[in-house]
């Protein structure tokens, strides 16, 4: 999940949805006072989701488009995720350059620009007076973005020390990050997120062009959410994005390779603080929403994460590794080793955790709980506007994310209320068999 923030936003932001959705899995099914308004689409093509809360003072804006790591081009991995950095500090026809420390200035921490597998998105959450200019400056985004090589230059040597903390300099997220680019398996020597040769060739003309043709309105959900008023904020959409033209559809995704699964991989990485700790990471492919596995998998999720329930450390990322709407691609459970607790131990014990979630007999409480947990991002259970007031970036962005992956929150509940031990039979045998596994040993190197 690379990010505008790097590794400390991707620790913060996992801590924070994880600790959200095991508050909420513990609670009583609700039922929504208002509801979002229905999609809708303007003329050219960009689809429209509003969510009003009364009585609120903040207003989250969250622009989803339809490319991620999946469409960067062979031989150009990590062309979508410094698009992203591009897309939020480019200047515009409406607004400067700016660096990170301004986007702080302008949003605080209420804000987020990341790219995954098959998406980008660009959020922020203002004040319900500055709706009007943070409307104006998403549109500018889509219709006059500007990269020049000074953005280049501020961009990819931020991007290059990103990805080092992501594949090294953090173990917890290195083991994290090699399982998935090892499961992926990105073809033409490409890397989840960016290999540093592939970005350090790209030129303006490139990045330029590539948002020209494709972040556009047609491939990018618009999502608003906060308090507000109805009409004026539709009219206002209208005003600003209605006559932005728009893109070419986006690029189909490119093919990944085989990889060999099975397998256990030692990699050496040098901490950017001393006397870290190495750490082994297990990871399976995970069934797409739609599947047919896809909801007793959930099930599946659901247990992990109540079985780690107070587990979670400061600073560090949760040991399970699953984001339904965030990265539904893989799942990884980690943890750390020393040569007290060795490597070989570990990697048998997190195996054992993720077979115990797999052959306990499947329960009414499994479903209940399974159904509650998944509530605020997939939408199985009417969450009750309360349960958003201090998230209205999560309402946004789940709802804008659920549209985007096609799934149905109350068809999704009744797949899991059918979950059977029949369905965890097929899990053990398919996705989750001995042979489809990748484990990563992080080893980090002695300081000299």
């Amino acid at each position: 999940m690379p990010s505008f923030l790097g590794d400390i936003s991707q620790r913060v932001m996992l801590k924070a949805w994880f600790a959200t959705l095991l508050c909420f899995a513990s609670s009583q099914t609700g039922v929504a006072d208002e509801k979002a308004l229905p999609p809708y689409q303007l003329e050219n093509g960009l689809t429209v989701v509003i969510n009003p809360i009364a009585q609120l003072d903040q207003v989250a804006v969250v622009v989803v488009f339809s490319l991620g790591n999946a469409h960067d081009p062979l031989g150009k991995s990590g062309r979508a995720h410094l698009l992203e950095h591009l897309y939020a500090t480019s200047a515009t026809d409406a607004s400067a350059a700016r660096d990170v420390n301004q986007i702080v200035q302008r949003y605080g921490h209420r804000f987020n620009m990341q790219t995954g597998y098959d998406y980008t998105v660009i959020a922020g959450t203002v004040g319900t007076d500055a709706v009007e200019d943070e409307l104006e400056d998403a549109a500018s985004r889509l219709a006059s973005l500007r990269v020049t090589q000074e953005d280049l230059e501020r961009e990819v040597p931020r991007m290059l020390l990103e990805l080092r903390n992501m594949y090294g300099g953090v173990p917890a997220l290195a083991g994290m990050n090699h399982v998935r680019n090892r499961l992926l398996a990105l073809p033409a020597g490409g890397r989840y997120a960016g290999a540093d040769e592939h970005l350090e060739g790209m030129g303006v003309d490139e990045l330029q062009g590539a948002w020209r043709d494709y972040y556009k309105p047609n491939n990018a959900i618009l999502a608003v959410a906060g308090g507000f008023n109805v009409a004026e904020i539709r009219e206002a959409i209208e005003r600003h994005f209605g006559s932005i033209p728009i893109g070419r559809p986006t690029p189909r995704q490119v093919p990944g390779q085989e990889t060999r699964t099975g397998t256990v991989t030692r990699v050496t990485v040098s901490p950017v603080t001393p006397h870290a700790a190495g750490v082994v990471a297990i990871g399976y492919a995970a069934p797409q929403p739609g599947s047919e596995l896809y909801a007793p998998f959930l099930v599946v999720v659901a247990r992990i994460w109540a079985e780690i329930r107070g587990r979670l450390e400061p600073g560090k990322p949760p040991p399970v590794y699953y984001q339904p709407v965030d990265d539904p691609t893989v799942i990884i459970l980690s943890a750390e080793w020393s040569d007290a607790t060795p490597a070989d131990s570990v990697l048998n014990e997190l195996d054992e955790r993720f077979q115990s979630a797999l052959t306990a007999k499947v329960t009414r409480g499994d479903r209940l709980r399974t159904v509650n947990s998944m509530a605020m991002l997939l939408g199985t259970v009417d969450v009750p506007t309360t349960g958003w007031r201090q998230n209205v970036y999560g309402l946004a962005y789940s709802t804008a994310r659920r549209l985007q992956l096609g799934i149905d929150g109350t068809a999704l509940r009744q797949a899991i209320e059918k979950t059977t031990d029949a369905d965890m039979r097929r899990l053990a045998t398919g996705v989750f068999a001995p042979s489809k596994r990748i484990a990563v040993v992080i080893e980090p190197a002695e300081s000299p």
